[in-house]
């Protein structure tokens, strides 16, 4: 009886499967070394949606091209008699098509066997889902040619004993990517706004600080030293740590809360003013804590972005450069002078204005506009 393909002594299987948990690429290194060592024609591993197929991730190993991968998906899965066990069978088990299936008369003549599986020398297959959360199912096929053995149980048996292995790799993996899509999203919410701010880990480093921060790093104003935040001056630097360490220990504590304003002198310049937040998790603690340090600049002049004003207020091109002066100090003298145009036109202007944003005075229309995100969120990078 064939016992299918010798695995060499102390081979790490194991190895290169939770390697693939931080690998850039994935289960790619798993998937070629499977088809290296098991002697296969190729392997696919894929995370796919049940009901829409919708591909989540895809991992090609030895003579499987990506275009042949497509045809199966889009042309012959529904005729795949391996396949269909596989999906009536108990998950979590592998499956040979030399072993556990049977084939119908008629079969070599089908579409898949003479477009898919016969041009590319496919002679054996097994597979299992390997593991299902909610409507997501991780498979992994393998193939072997005509002048390849067939399958053997043992090989089965192996595989079988590597799946509480490759379930958990998957799941590692799967909660590590959302965490570092978790991040890209934070850093990218925190780039948007245009007030410089610094996001504190728990063990009271930068874990990320947006633009404008990385500015005031550039200037000299504030400086990272083995990713902890600096003063120039060693008691506002202590001070900032002392702040620091008690709002993300803070954030660890349900319902505390503690924020601190910090001023950073400046010579001939206002003083900037550091607020400290602790980070909660709505009404939660975080277990790990963190804290976001917002920078305010009483010299910064508000920077909108003319395009957002336009959209938020229905307001021209010339309207939303009226009512951003308005906010930034300027006269309808001054912006009237700076356009060449007339003070009854700029009157007019502001006209419109207070009837498409619905204020009747100067203040509550600063007020209005100084409250919206225009004034908030930096312009789009071309």
């Amino acid at each position: 009886m064939h016992t299918g393909t010798r695995i060499p002594d102390g081979y790490d299987f194991l190895g290169h499967l939770y390697d693939a948990v931080l690998a850039p690429d994935g289960f790619r290194l798993f998937v070629d070394k499977l088809v290296e060592v098991l002697d296969l024609r190729a392997v696919t591993m894929i995370i796919r949606h049940c009901d829409t197929h919708e591909v989540k991730a895809l991992w090609l190993a030895g003579a499987i091209t990506q275009a042949w991968a497509e045809s199966y998906a889009l042309e012959y899965a529904r005729d795949d008699v391996l396949a269909s066990h596989i999906m009536q069978a108990p998950i979590a088990h592998f499956y040979a098509s030399n072993l556990d299936v049977s084939y119908p008369d008629g079969f070599s003549r089908t579409r898949f066997y003479t477009e898919w599986l016969a041009p590319q020398g496919v002679a054996y297959a097994a597979g299992a889902i390997v593991l299902q959360e909610g409507p997501w199912l991780t498979q992994l096929i393998l193939q072997r040619r005509r002048d390849q053995p067939p399958f053997a149980r043992d090989e089965m048996d192996l595989l079988n004993r590597l799946v509480p292995h490759l379930q958990r790799a998957i799941q590692m993996r799967q909660r590590l990517d959302e965490s570092r899509i978790d991040r890209q999203l934070l850093a990218a919410g925190l780039d948007a706004l245009a007030m410089p701010v610094f996001l504190f880990n728990e063990r009271m480093r930068v874990a990320h600080c947006n633009r404008s921060a990385e500015r005031l790093i550039e200037e000299g104003v504030l400086y990272l030293q083995d990713g902890h935040l600096q003063a120039r001056n060693g008691a506002l630097t202590r001070r900032l740590g002392f702040d620091v360490s008690l709002a993300v220990a803070a954030s660890r504590r349900d319902g505390i809360s503690h924020e601190s304003v910090t001023r950073l002198p400046r010579e001939g310049h206002p003083p900037l003013l550091l607020l400290m937040v602790p980070l909660h998790a709505g009404d939660a603690a975080l277990p790990h804590g963190a804290a976001l340090m917002f920078v305010f600049d009483p010299e910064q002049q508000p920077q909108p972005v003319l395009a957002t004003v336009q959209a938020l207020f229905g307001l021209s091109a010339v309207e939303a450069q009226l009512a951003v002066a308005l906010c930034c100090g300027r006269t309808l003298g001054e912006f009237a002078e700076e356009r060449g145009t007339s003070l009854h036109t700029v009157k007019s202007q502001l006209k419109n204005i207070y009837l498409k944003t619905g204020t009747r005075r100067q203040p509550d229309l600063v007020s209005m506009l100084l409250a919206s995100p225009a004034f908030f969120v930096v312009p789009p990078v071309s």
